[in-house]
C-alpha cells in the first residue's frame, strides 16, 4: 500500500459561493460551534458582528444571513472549492488530479479538521469570535488528528492555526519563508505555503530531502533543519 504525503493548511477569509443545497452533517463538536454562531447572528450586537465577521456594511450582512442560514440547508461545496485565498489559488486544487483533495486537510473555525473534499458552507468565523472557540478545537480536534491515515505530515500553517495542534504529538514537517535580506515573510507567505502545498501533491512526495530538490516559483531552497514537532523544517528563501 502506498502512503502518500499530507497537508495542513489554514482556511481563507475569501470563500467562494454557491453550491447544491443540503443539510450539513455534524458531529457534536461541530453542532456546538454551529449553534453558537447562529445564537450570535441572531442576538449579537453590531460591534460583537463586526469582531465575529471581520468585516462592515454590506459584507457584514452577507456574513450575517450566511451564519443565519447554517440553521437550515446550505449551499455545499467540497473545501478545496469553497476557500479560495491566497494559498488556495496558488494550490490551484482544481487542476490536481481529484484523489489528491483527499489528502489536504483544512482547519476550519466552523468545522475542524475538513477534508479538501469535504463539503463546506459559506461562511465568516473568527477565531476569537466564539468565547472558547479555539480551546474548543484544541480538544476536539483531537480525535479527528489522531485519526489521520499514514504518511509524512507536512504542517502549512500559520501561527494561529498551528497553535491547535500544539497537544498533538505526531511528528511533522513544516516550511519557514524568508526573503532575499533573510527576513522571515509571515503575512506574505500564504502564496508560498501553497506553492509547496502544489509541489508535494503533484510529484507525491513527502520526504524532507526529496522536497528540498524541488522547484518552487520564484523561490529558492536555503537547507532545513530538526524542528519542535520531530520532523523537520525548510528553509525557503523568496528570490528578488
Amino acid at each position: 500500500m502506498t502512503v502518500l504525503p499530507l497537508i495542513l493548511l489554514a482556511p481563507s477569509e475569501e470563500k467562494a459561493s454557491g453550491g447544491a443545497k443540503g443539510r450539513l452533517v455534524e458531529s457534536p463538536a461541530q453542532r456546538w460551534v454551529r449553534e453558537r454562531l447562529v445564537a450570535l447572528a441572531k442576538t449579537g450586537t453590531p460591534e460583537q458582528l463586526k469582531k465575529a465577521f471581520d468585516v462592515k456594511d454590506l459584507a457584514l450582512d452577507k456574513a450575517r444571513s450566511e451564519a443565519l442560514a447554517l440553521a437550515g440547508a446550505v449551499p455545499l461545496l467540497p473545501a478545496l472549492a469553497r476557500y479560495g485565498g491566497v494559498a488556495f489559488q496558488a494550490l490551484d486544487a482544481a487542476s490536481l488530479p481529484p484523489e489528491a483533495w483527499g489528502q489536504v486537510y483544512i482547519l476550519s473555525n466552523l468545522r475542524g479538521l475538513v477534508r479538501g473534499d469535504e463539503t463546506v458552507p459559506p461562511y465568516k468565523l473568527k477565531l476569537g469570535a466564539i468565547p472558547g472557540l479555539k480551546n474548543h478545537w484544541r480538544k476536539a480536534m483531537a480525535a479527528s488528528l489522531e485519526a489521520l491515515p499514514e504518511g509524512s505530515v507536512w504542517e502549512l500553517l500559520p501561527g494561529d492555526s498551528a497553535d491547535l495542534l500544539k497537544d498533538w504529538t505526531r511528528p511533522r514537517h513544516s516550511v519557514e519563508i524568508f526573503d532575499a535580506r533573510g527576513k522571515a515573510i509571515s503575512h506574505f507567505s500564504k502564496k508560498y505555503r501553497g506553492l509547496v502545498a502544489r509541489w508535494i501533491l503533484t510529484h507525491q512526495q513527502g520526504d524532507p530531502r526529496r522536497v528540498l530538490k524541488g522547484r518552487i516559483p520564484g523561490c529558492r531552497w536555503e537547507g532545513l533543519g530538526e524542528n519542535e514537532q520531530g520532523g523537520l523544517t525548510l528553509r525557503l528563501m523568496v528570490e528578488p
